[in-house]
């Protein structure tokens, strides 16, 4: 690593308490919370002294606090970047899952980039406010590792970001709870991805 490259430890928050199968996006949903022994993993795998990073949403707050306390630590500063949300579904938010997907393929659509759900975001959208926050915490983080707890979708758009602006392309990657994919910003423009969706162990 240069002194100008921003190391990102992208980590997905645990699995979300939803009994429902509901679309949740930015709702605000609890975590299964995973035993110490996984969060001791995870801990393992991510970087001594990094910037610690979440979204807004309490799910990545929660899995943080749970790989903080498999290192008996406490950070000196916690930032939260709100940019960094999940994609906001709008009116499909709190709906089966199932029921959403079959409207989906009613309209013969397969879930582009483009699809705006009623009332919220296109995932075009979502890369491009993640991404844009991704390059500014980078330039102000430049030359130092930042392990952020986020979520698929911004973690897919960081990998957009990554590829140049690939909302489409980015969409088919796999983003498991609790797996860590790596981002390395190298300056403008330019970026490399080390690895996708590793499991903690």
């Amino acid at each position: 690593m240069n002194d100008q490259t921003t190391e990102w430890w992208l980590v997905r928050h645990a699995p979300t308490v939803n009994p429902g199968n509901i679309v949740y996006g930015s709702l605000d949903l609890d975590i299964h919370v995973p035993r110490e022994e996984e969060f001791a993993s995870l801990s393992g795998v991510l970087p001594e002294d990094p910037v610690w990073m979440v979204s807004n949403l309490s799910r990545t707050r929660k899995t943080l606090d749970g790989i903080l306390a498999a290192r008996e630590v406490t950070p000196g500063k916690i930032h939260v970047e709100s940019a960094f949300a999940e994609q906001h579904f709008g009116d499909w938010e709190g709906r089966p899952s199932a029921e959403v997907w079959a409207e989906i393929r009613d309209t013969e659509q397969t879930w582009p980039a483009d699809i705006r759900p009623p009332g919220g975001e296109t995932f075009s959208e979502v890369a491009a406010r993640v991404g844009a926050a991704a390059v500014s915490r980078s330039e102000k983080f430049a030359g130092r590792q930042v392990v952020a707890v986020l979520h698929s979708g911004s973690i897919r758009s960081f990998l957009s970001t990554a590829m140049g602006g690939a909302p489409v392309q980015s969409l088919s990657y796999m983003v498991d709870t609790l797996s860590i994919t790596r981002c390395d910003y190298l300056g403008p423009d330019k970026w490399r991805v080390g690895f996708v969706n590793r499991p903690p162990r």
